[in-house]
This record gives C-alpha cells, sequence and structure tokens, in this order.
C-alpha cells in the first residue's frame, strides 16, 4: 500500500488532534490534550504538522517547533509529538515522517533535532535511540502552568 507524506492541510486537523489524543491515551500520562482543531490551525505560524496517510486515511502525524540554542548557536527542530496509528506502526513510517519534518526544518536552518519521551513509552525511546538520538538525563524538565504563570507576572516588589 502507498504512503503519502505530506504538510498538514487545514481539513487534516481533526485527525491530527484525534492522534495527539491517541498518543496521550496510549502512553498512560493522565493527562488529556486540550489542543484542538482550531487551536491547531492557528498556531500554524508556530507548529509545522506533517502526516502520513494511504487510501484508508490518516497513519501518523509528526508535530515540531523551530528552537534556538544558545549553546551550539544554532536553530534546531523540537519533535513535540510523533504518532503512528497502530495499525501502521512497525512499517517505517515514523522514520518516514521524522524524515520529512526533519528536511522541512533543514529547510529553515535546524541544525539539531531535540525531543522528549514520556518515561512509561519504551517503545519510542528504543525507536529515537536506534535512530541515533542521545539521551541526555542530566536535563531536568520543568513547566510553569499558567496559574503559577500568572502569578510570575505580578509585580509584588
Amino acid at each position: 500500500m502507498t504512503v503519502t507524506i505530506r504538510p498538514m492541510a487545514d481539513a487534516d486537523a481533526p485527525a491530527v488532534v484525534a492522534m495527539v489524543q491517541g498518543l496521550a491515551r496510549d502512553t498512560a500520562t493522565g493527562v488529556i490534550p486540550k489542543l484542538t482543531p482550531q487551536s491547531l490551525i492557528g498556531n500554524r505560524d508556530l507548529i509545522d504538522v506533517t502526516i502520513a496517510e494511504d487510501r484508508e486515511g490518516m497513519l501518523g502525524a509528526c508535530l515540531t517547533l523551530l528552537t534556538y540554542s544558545t549553546w551550539r548557536d544554532a536553530r534546531g527542530l523540537y519533535v513535540v509529538d510523533l504518532f503512528i496509528d497502530g495499525r501502521a506502526r512497525n512499517r517505517g513510517i515514523g522514520l518516514k515522517l521524522l524524515r520529512a519534518a526533519a528536511r522541512r526544518g533543514r529547510a529553515k536552518g535546524a541544525r539539531f533535532i531535540k525531543l522528549e519521551v514520556y518515561h512509561t513509552n519504551d517503545g519510542a525511546a528504543r525507536f529515537y535511540e536506534r535512530l541515533g538520538f542521545g539521551r541526555h538525563d542530566e536535563d531536568r524538565l520543568f513547566i510553569l502552568e499558567d496559574e503559577k504563570m500568572t502569578a510570575l507576572l505580578e509585580d509584588r516588589d
């Protein structure tokens, strides 16, 4: 069966959102993504979405952002989400999606790729390690959520 890799069209947004929700469900994060088709389309200036499909429908999606590393003095590509539908796994589609997204990033000057893998997602960790991604356990992820960000912005000095 022929697989097509292409940029997301607006009409694809609901299926991409469903895939992101599937990723959260499959990794048992306990988090329900707030992403909506409207917000995905509305943030196309920030996020680039590459999809894989065959004649039966969407098989996977790779969502990326451009980033910048001061330590590398280089633009990079940050993989926000990469998801392959269960019926399409182990067919090389994840690699095809990542390559296409990387080509799109390279065209914008990206010289490295950075991503995170949820600690329960061992299959994804093995996939990225096979591709040559190095694990950096010395980095710690910190997130300041909306309410606490609002509190930070308050001038209490």
